[in-house]
């Protein structure tokens, strides 16, 4: 019998959909920081506070390590 994480490791669109998504996650807070160098939205410091600036950290951490394990090559050899 076949755990679970074999299956979803050998099926490529799944790992696939699950690290996009993971990117997708992080998309949001990487335009931030870009349009906030130019100046044309608020600092995440303005928004969130110093406290608070562990939401967005959190919500990029979490989506780089959910699209790391989309985008591991699981080799099956």
């Amino acid at each position: 019998m076949k755990n679970l994480f074999d299956q979803f490791s050998r099926s490529q669109l799944a790992r696939r959909i699950v690290g996009v998504v993971g990117l997708l996650m992080v998309l949001p807070m990487a335009l931030w920081l870009l349009l906030g160098f130019i100046g044309a939205v608020p600092s995440m410091l303005s928004v969130f506070g110093m406290e608070g600036l562990r939401t967005p950290a959190s919500i990029v951490i979490g989506g780089l390590l959910i699209a790391a394990v989309g985008f591991w090559d699981y080799d099956t050899d």
